[in-house]
């Protein structure tokens, strides 16, 4: 059976209780909808989590989307359909079913409730009418690695590796293709890896990218990078930062890897964007490689940027998602992150999780928490009250 879900159950050292067991949370405010106080904090979780934990072999859980009852669990090693109501409906997509790649990036639903799947070098797929409907270069796409895809009124935008597409109509006609480039637009596109892409109300566009961020804004380009204020200074990251590439090249991370896709031997990269978020009330959240976590204020076009010394537990910000409550939910190279506007609560494996590798964040319908991590995933209990995550009653 490719899910096992096993209960955690086990005791944090005596001293570690002792030595947190001073530590309060606040109430649970809207890091959304507030103003950032002038100093943040970061405080570790001082207890043992209410956790389920779903082992998957070799399977990094790089992408996790709910659709009803259902749970798309999108792996290195195919595509998983999961009833999270049971504990042994689900089923498997791979290269055998339909899929060009086993490796999997994204899963998004489009306005019928069919899955679109960017996948890694197979291109992207769709189901329809019972069966999956490959796309690749020929019909229009840029690149074989398809890293998200957004929908937007009728309009599909992909973000690949050599570019990226929007699609108005039948994807099966080349006529309904639309790519962007450096080239095509004269620099307005900072970069053609592009690895998150996120749409505003009023259609403007946002491209994380390797370079930076550009934005679409009617036919109009602006971009931003380390020179504008991106990522925090190297100063200010380099010893937090020291030792990490091991992590991110060991069995993690063996290249080539569809995890971190395009490593290298800097710990330091400030313009690579790898996640992002956007809140038309707040701004856009960028999560750069190995340069913190990044706020744009969309109005002003000014950046303030956290980092370990703000009170993350890693630079390298890999997945980000906005909670019931209104707090962001942070992924990283160090575990978990609940961020509140003043306090980053801090979450690790010494807590419960499958993994201090956080590569996917999503939500199901009755306050649980999922998480995608190195070789498996946590389903995480939810305090409706506070928005913090349930303890063990030990």
């Amino acid at each position: 059976m490719i899910l096992q879900n096993t209960h955690f159950a086990r005791c944090l050292p005596a001293f570690i209780i002792l030595m947190l067991a001073g530590l309060s949370f606040p109430e649970a405010s809207y890091s959304f909808e507030l103003s950032k106080p002038g100093k943040t904090k970061g405080e570790l979780f001082p207890h043992i989590l209410k956790a389920e934990t779903y082992t998957l072999n070799t399977r990094n859980v790089k992408s996790l989307t709910r659709q009803g009852h259902d749970l798309w669990v999108g792996t290195t090693s195919g595509l998983i359909r999961y009833n999270t109501f049971t504990d042994d409906d689900y089923q498997i997509f791979d290269n055998q079913s339909g899929l060009l790649s086993n490796s999997v990036f994204t899963v998004h639903f489009d306005k019928k409730n069919f899955p679109w799947v960017g996948t890694y070098g197979g291109g992207l797929s769709y189901f329809n009418a019972g069966q999956w409907e490959n796309i690749n270069t020929p019909q229009g796409l840029s690149d074989a690695f398809v890293y998200d895809v957004e929908f937007h009124n009728n309009d599909i935008w992909i973000a690949t590796w050599s570019g990226a597409n929007m699609v108005s109509g039948d994807p099966s006609l080349r006529s309904s293709w639309t790519e962007f480039t450096i080239e095509n637009t004269e620099g307005g596109l900072i970069d053609n890896w592009v690895y998150a892409i996120e749409i505003a109300q009023d259609g403007t566009v946002w491209f994380g990218t390797e370079s930076g961020v550009s934005r679409l804004k009617g036919n109009q380009w602006k971009n931003w990078n380390h020179t504008a204020g991106l990522g925090a200074p190297l100063r200010l990251v380099e010893r937090d930062n020291e030792g990490i590439m091991g992590s991110f090249k060991g069995s993690h991370h063996a290249p080539p890897s569809p995890d971190i896709p395009n490593p290298t031997n800097s710990a330091f990269r400030p313009n690579y964007v790898v996640s992002m978020l956007l809140d038309e009330k707040t701004g856009l959240w960028i999560g750069t490689w190995g340069g913190g976590l990044s706020l744009l204020d969309i109005h002003t076009s000014k950046i303030r940027n956290f980092t370990v010394k703000d009170g993350l537990p890693g630079n390298y910000i890999l997945a980000l998602k906005k909670g019931p409550q209104g707090n962001l939910w942070i992924g990283t190279n160090n575990g978990l992150s609940r961020f509140n506007g003043t306090t980053f609560e801090n979450f690790a494996k010494l807590n419960g999780l499958v993994s201090d590798f956080i590569f996917s964040i999503e939500f199901g319908p009755t306050n649980y928490v999922w998480l995608g991590g190195h070789y498996g995933m946590n389903r995480l209990e939810i305090e409706p009250k506070t928005g913090t995550l349930k303890k063990t009653g030990f």
